[in-house]
């Protein structure tokens, strides 16, 4: 698989590329580049089939680099130093990244995703996903959702509920069916805006946008929107309240 690595750091270069002889031998490093004029100049000489793009060069994002080319026929491994906004932009779009320094057991497990991840359609959806987000800065986001089915964008904003179910997570979105996807919750916890989002439960989170009321009657429930019931624990009861009354 033709790799190329760009990238603003040389000793990043260097320790991702050793990491890749050792560990990828199915990936064949075909060059390298310092910032984003260089790093498509690489692309159109080498046609790569893997790309692992560092966000943040001094040159310019990443994400400006893809948004400069016509078309993107290879597949991206971002790489980052820092948990900033723009990583959850790629995890919303559920594209693969790296945080630095990489660990070698999380390249083999990106490397190997990518390789299974064979549908141009939808890799070209989770792009269309990342640019979306990345205009709209933190408003209105777009979450790249997969159930057994197939996959769908959902807007952040409408997701009413997640609740748990083993390794598994029951989304509910505004007037849509509910979906189940092979993550857990703890998974979405920490990627969903806190501002709007609440772990009531060990099974729950909510979307407290959606919150009609609080029922201590019914031994401390809260009543949705949609006629859903969901139970508050004990100890997040009180932090719950708070909220609530802040709001």
């Amino acid at each position: 698989m033709k790799t190329i690595i760009i990238d603003d750091n040389e000793s990043a270069q260097e320790s991702l590329e050793e990491l890749i002889q050792t560990y990828c031998p199915q990936l064949t490093l075909a060059g390298k580049a310092f910032n984003i004029q260089e790093g498509q100049k690489l692309i159109e000489q080498v046609s790569p089939a893997l790309v692992f793009l560092d966000v943040e060069m001094p040159t310019g994002t990443g994400f400006e680099l893809l948004q400069q080319l016509p078309e993107i026929h290879f597949k991206v491994i971002f790489t980052t130093a820092h948990e900033k906004y723009a990583l959850k932009a790629i995890k919303f779009s559920a594209l693969d990244y790296l945080l630095k320094p990489i660990d070698a057991e999380e390249l083999v497990e990106a490397v190997s995703k990518t390789q299974q991840d064979t549908q141009q359609n939808e890799f070209e959806l989770k792009m269309e996903t990342l640019f979306q987000n990345l205009a709209n800065n933190q408003t209105d986001q777009k979450m790249m959702l997969r159930d057994k089915y197939g996959f769908q964008i959902t807007s952040v904003k409408d997701i009413i509920r997640l609740e748990a179910d083993r390794n598994y997570t029951h989304f509910f979105i505004k007037d849509q069916k509910p979906l189940l996807i092979s993550k857990s919750l703890k998974d979405y916890e920490k990627l969903l805006p806190p501002e709007q989002f609440f772990r009531c439960h060990k099974s729950h989170i909510v979307n407290l946008n959606y919150l009609l009321r609080y029922d201590r009657r019914e031994d401390d429930i809260l009543i949705f929107q949609d006629g859903s019931k969901v139970p508050v624990s004990r100890r997040k009861l009180e932090m719950l309240l708070e909220r609530i009354k802040l709001g």
